[in-house]
């Protein structure tokens, strides 16, 4: 009898082990590759008309617009040009410069913070950050259908000559601009030579950036705010350089949210939540080495790594108009380079948001208590009015505020229905957190996770706790096989005794 129920066990632990090591072929739907070109398309509608052929070049269709975005990239350049040294240079140009190599192991710790930021580099030096790398690799959104469709003359060249040899309508602005034009620096170049040069709109190097940023953002949340501001500095950045100008910059971050709302639902499981972890579990190992606390969270207090002991930019602009120093100026600078001064179109302010799909993804590390629905709520809380440029042809990328939506205290009512969102600019946040989440489950809310064809129901949230995502069917099917065992035995062992 021993030996049955021995071999019974075996059986009851070793088939659900097994079952949990073959995938699920019941994998929720997968998001296609977005539509650059039709998600960008307002550019094409509203401000410049690509050349046709040879006899006919581009022409300028919102003069006025298109003066705003022309004397904004000058004054953003003349600006970054200033107090340089006998080698041409500053401290703005070269973190341009470095921006410009399109590295993300070298643009991104800097968001970080300095002691946060150095771990972070030196993780990818010794190879123990390959689940990023691999992430910033990957999570990249094309520009070259896009460029092609629009075929804008960069700002550093003559303007009025067409890629395809016509001539450029610029309906009166200047064909040249006064834009200064940066050296090298080290190994780092602006790469004027080398740049496509007709095709300025929409910025490959910001939607680059903006795919890094975004995703660094969602699984580290409580920095969410500052990863977000030195993403717009690397977008901004190309303006300091002279090599685009706002409408481009504004035109890579909505394509890098596309990206990385595909990307996150498609790839939540296989790729975000193991790359997280790596990344979560890296840091706070460091920080217990160096003895800044047992956890991440603790961590980033004592380092003051959400504040003043974090991510930090003095230059100023007409856009940019504080330094950031603080979870506040980071938001309210990010939320500042979402428009570039850009007026709002009054007849076309108050339309209703509807968050597109796959956005709440990238929220899901951030507020792993909620279902799809409620952090389409925190989207809409938080996101920028209609009326702005690009906003209509981007199916609402254009108008989602990562560094808002991120790093909120949400608040729930008893049916689960998001009543408050309070944003890092209203108050002092240690991450994103929710008052009542008791009653997240209430109501039809866990429907919504299905209705969004989210692809796997594992949580892997700021909350250290969280068992990791390798784990977590394996100690479930322990735990099954072990009672399934129990149970056998029990009832064997039952059979034997009637026998006797």
């Amino acid at each position: 009898m021993l030996r049955n129920l021995s071999s019974v066990f075996a059986i009851a632990v070793c088939l659900p082990l097994a079952l949990a090591a073959v995938p699920s072929t019941a994998q929720a739907d997968q998001l296609p590759n977005p539509d650059w070109v039709s998600l960008l398309s307002d550019y094409e509608k509203d401000y410049w008309q690509a050349p046709v052929d040879a006899e006919h070049g581009g022409k300028v269709l919102d003069a006025a617009a298109m003066k705003l975005d022309e004397d904004l990239a000058v004054q953003i350049n003349h600006l970054g040009s200033e107090n340089l040294d006998d080698n041409g240079l500053n401290d703005q140009r070269k973190r341009a410069l470095i921006d410009s190599d399109l590295i993300g192991e070298e643009t991104m710790p800097d968001s970080l913070g300095p002691v946060l930021g150095k771990y972070m580099s030196e993780g990818f030096a010794q190879g123990k950050l390959n689940r990023i790398s691999d992430l910033f690799k990957f999570n990249v959104a094309s520009t070259f259908q896009s460029k092609r469709a629009a075929m804008h003359p960069r700002p550093y060249l003559n303007r009025s000559q067409s890629t395809l040899g016509g001539t450029n309508d610029l309906a009166g602005l200047p064909a040249t601009l006064d834009i200064k034009q940066s050296p090298s620096w080290l190994e780092h170049i602006p790469g004027y030579s080398t740049l496509q040069k007709n095709s300025s709109y929409p910025s490959g190097h910001t939607t680059t950036a903006y795919s890094w940023g975004i995703a660094l953002a969602g699984m580290i949340p409580e920095l969410a705010p500052q990863i977000m501001a030195r993403t717009s500095e690397a977008g901004n950045n190309r303006i300091v350089l002279g090599v685009h100008y706002p409408l481009d910059i504004m035109g890579g971050r909505i394509g890098a949210s596309a990206q990385n709302g595909q990307y996150w639902h498609n790839e939540f499981a296989s790729a975000i939540v193991p790359a997280a972890r790596q990344l979560r579990d890296y840091l706070t190992q460091r920080c217990q080495a160096d003895h800044h606390g047992d956890t991440l969270t603790d961590c980033i207090a004592n380092l003051k790594a959400d504040s003043t002991g974090g991510y930090t930019n003095s230059f100023l602009d007409p856009v940019a108009k504080e330094p950031v120093n603080s979870q506040a100026s980071a938001v309210r600078v990010y939320t500042a380079r979402m428009t570039y001064t850009f007026p709002q179109v009054p007849s076309q302010a108050g339309a209703a948001f509807e968050a597109p799909r796959g956005a709440a993804d990238v929220l899901r590390l951030a507020y792993p208590q909620l279902h799809a629905d409620q952090r389409n709520a925190i989207l809409k809380a938080t996101a920028l009015d209609s009326g702005y440029p690009l906003w209509e042809s981007s199916e609402g990328w254009q108008r989602i505020n990562w560094a808002k939506a991120l790093c909120a205290r949400v608040t729930l009512d008893r049916n689960g229905d998001v009543t408050k969102v309070e944003t890092a600019d209203q108050t002092q946040l240690s991450g994103p957190t929710v008052v009542n989440a008791q009653y997240a489950d209430n109501g039809n809310h866990p429907q919504s996770d299905t209705q969004a064809g989210e692809n796997s129901a594992i949580q892997a949230g700021p909350d250290s706790s969280v068992i990791h995502m390798v784990q977590v069917p394996a100690l479930t099917a322990v735990a099954v096989g072990t009672a399934a065992a129990v149970l056998i035995g029990l009832l064997l062992h039952l059979r034997g005794r009637r026998r006797q």
